[in-house]
């Protein structure tokens, strides 16, 4: 009904995730070649501390760099699950492993956050952020293999 009245379809929204996707993973390759400018930036504003006392510039240069890898993946696969869905390969196998290294990527970027929050404690809530993503794309994992699995036994039924 809203459909209907707004002029939104699945189709828009299927194209406007994919022009989303490609607007990050340009993000991603600005960040790649910023990583030292953004972390002398946070060196300048960042006023907590952490265990490890001294300047942040290299260490928050070297997660913003691992991080960002951890996000083209997370891209990658997300690119990936929505030309599946563009196809209507929905509850499929190849979605499922897709889901899988994205929760995966969110948890690395989680572990590597709690890394870095020796250098600053701040890092602990994108840590929990980053960790919380991860989990919840898991059980959205866990739901569509769960889907692929009654699909199969349908189709073979049939």
């Amino acid at each position: 009904m809203i459909n209907e009245i707004t002029g939104w379809s699945e189709m828009k929204s299927l194209k406007l995730s994919r022009l989303l996707v490609v607007g990050l993973f340009f993000l991603l390759v600005v960040i790649v070649f910023t990583a030292p400018i953004i972390a002398e930036w946070f060196s300048v504003i960042s006023v907590g501390r952490g265990i490890i006392k001294g300047n942040v510039k290299i260490p928050v240069t070297v997660m913003i760099y691992i991080c960002d890898a951890f996000a083209f993946g997370a891209v990658w696969a997300l690119n990936r699950l929505l030309a599946n869905i563009s196809r209507d390969e929905v509850f499929t196998e190849q979605n499922t492993l897709s889901l899988r290294i994205i929760s995966w990527c969110c948890v690395f970027v989680g572990i590597t956050f709690i890394v870095f929050s020796l250098w600053r404690f701040e890092f602990l809530f994108a840590a929990f952020f980053a960790m919380f993503l991860g989990l919840v794309m898991r059980v959205l994992k866990n739901v569509f293999e769960k889907a692929v699995e009654i699909k199969s036994e349908n189709d073979y039924t049939i």
